[in-house]
C-alpha cells in the first residue's frame, strides 16, 4: 500500500491548512469559552474544500472523494476545530442518509440546502434508553391519513439545537402487525417539535440538544427509505462514522503533539531548554508513537471502505477503538510537558483533552468496538 499522499491530496489539504490557520484559529478560543455555536458562514466555507457532501456522488451535488481523501481533510479540521469538525460530518451523515433512501422530490427540496450549510442538518437516532442498541427505539411513529405523528425524545443529538433540519429514526408498525424502524425527515418549524440544550464538557462551539417530538405531523412524502425496513439504512453509514471519528481523534492528536513539541522547545527550566531533558524527549518519543499508529490505522480503514474490502467493519472498529484511546493519552502527556501552564485555560491543552474525551463513547463506545472486532474473528456476538 503506498502511504503517500497524491498531487490532489496535498494541494487540497494544503489549501485548506492554510484557511483553517488564517481564518478560523484565530476565533476558536473566543467561542468556545462563550459557547457560541460555530458561525454559519465558517461552516459555509467548508464547501469550496470539499467537506459538504464530499463522500457523495457528484451528480446530486457532492464531490465524489474516496474516504481516504475525505477522512485527511477531516483530520485537517479537526486538528483546528474539532467543533466544526462535528457540525460537518453530522450534516453529511444526514444527507448521506437522505440521498440514499429519499425519493427524487425530497432529495431536490432539501439536499442543496444542506450541501450549502445554509441548512443544518441532524441525526436523530439516540434517546434517553437506546444507545448502542439502536433496533429497539422508543419514539412512535402513528400512521395517519396525510402521513405519521411523531411521539417521543431524542438525547445527545449534535447539532441538534442549531439544525434547521433532519432525520429521525421511528419505531413505527408494518403491514404485517409488527414494528419496525423507519426514518422520516423533519423541520425545525413544525408544530409540537422543541430542543433543548445539553451543558456538556467539550466541543462547545457544537451545540448537544434534546429534541422533543410532540405530535408532530410528519407528511408521508418525507419518508427517507422503505416503512419499517430503516434500521439498516442507519446501519450501512456506521463504519464511515466511526472511520471520521478515527480521522478527527487523529487531527485532536497531531495538534496536541505540536503544542508539546513547540513549549518544550521554547521552555526553558534549569537554565536550559525542557526539549533536552531525557524524560521531555520520551514523552515526545510516545506522542510520536500514538500519532503515528493512529495515522496508519485510520488510512487502512479509510482504504478498506474504498475497496468495499470484507475486513472493513473490523478496521473501522479498529482504528475508531485506538485512535479515540490514543488522543487522550496524547493530550493528557502533552499537558505534562506544559506542566501547571497546560492545565490552565492559557493554552489550548486542556480544550484539547475536553474536546477529544467524547470521541471513545461517540459512534458506538470503545467497548462495543471490541466485541465487533472479536465477532468477526470469534463468529460469537457478546450482545445477542
Amino acid at each position: 500500500m503506498d502511504f503517500q499522499l497524491d498531487s490532489l491530496q496535498l494541494e487540497l489539504r494544503d489549501a485548506l491548512r492554510r484557511y483553517l490557520e488564517a481564518e478560523v484559529a484565530p476565533m476558536v478560543h473566543a467561542y468556545e469559552a462563550q459557547s457560541l455555536p460555530v458561525p454559519r458562514k465558517t461552516v459555509m466555507a467548508m464547501k469550496d474544500f470539499g467537506l459538504l457532501g464530499g463522500l457523495l456522488p457528484e451528480e446530486v451535488g457532492g464531490f465524489g472523494l474516496p474516504m481516504t481523501t475525505y477522512g485527511m481533510l477531516i483530520c485537517e479540521v479537526a486538528r483546528v476545530w474539532p467543533s466544526l469538525r462535528s457540525i460537518i460530518s453530522t450534516s453529511n451523515l444526514a444527507a448521506s442518509v437522505l440521498v440514499e433512501g429519499g425519493s427524487k422530490h425530497l432529495i431536490e427540496r432539501y439536499l442543496p440546502g444542506i450541501l450549502s450549510a445554509e441548512k443544518l442538518a441532524a441525526f436523530a437516532l439516540s434517546e434517553p434508553n437506546i444507545g448502542s442498541d439502536a433496533a429497539h427505539i422508543e419514539t412512535r411513529a402513528t400512521p395517519t391519513a396525510d402521513g405519521w405523528k411523531v411521539n417521543g425524545r431524542k438525547l445527545y443529538i449534535s447539532v441538534g439545537t442549531i439544525a434547521d433540519v433532519g432525520v429521525v429514526f421511528v419505531k413505527s408498525p408494518m403491514a404485517d402487525g409488527k414494528q419496525g424502524v423507519s426514518c422520516l425527515l423533519f423541520e425545525n418549524t413544525m408544530p409540537g417539535f422543541s430542543t433543548t440544550g445539553i451543558p456538556k464538557m467539550g466541543m462547545h462551539s457544537c451545540p448537544l440538544g434534546e429534541l422533543l417530538f410532540d405530535d408532530v405531523a410528519i407528511p408521508a412524502a418525507n419518508l427517507v427509505g422503505k416503512e419499517g425496513q430503516a434500521f439498516s439504512l442507519a446501519k450501512k453509514y456506521l463504519n464511515v462514522g466511526r472511520c471520521v471519528v478515527a480521522f478527527s481523534a487523529l487531527g485532536i492528536a497531531e495538534a496536541a503533539y505540536e503544542a508539546a513539541v513547540k513549549f518544550s522547545l521554547e521552555r526553558s527550566q534549569f537554565g536550559r531548554k525542557i526539549a533536552g531533558f531525557q524524560l521531555v524527549q520520551q514523552m515526545i518519543a510516545d506522542m510520536m508513537t500514538l500519532v503515528e499508529t493512529s495515522r496508519l490505522l485510520c488510512y487502512r480503514a479509510a482504504d478498506a471502505l474504498d475497496r468495499n474490502a470484507p475486513d472493513a467493519q473490523a478496521l473501522c472498529s479498529m482504528a475508531k477503538r485506538y485512535a479515540t484511546d490514543a488522543v487522550l493519552r496524547v493530550a493528557e502527556t502533552s499537558m505534562q510537558v506544559h506542566g501547571g501552564a497546560g492545565y490552565t485555560a492559557l493554552f489550548p491543552i486542556e480544550r484539547y483533552y475536553r474536546d477529544a474525551r467524547h470521541l471513545s463513547i461517540a459512534e458506538g463506545t470503545n467497548q462495543i468496538q471490541s466485541m465487533l472486532m472479536a465477532q468477526t474473528v470469534l463468529g460469537v456476538s457478546a450482545i445477542r
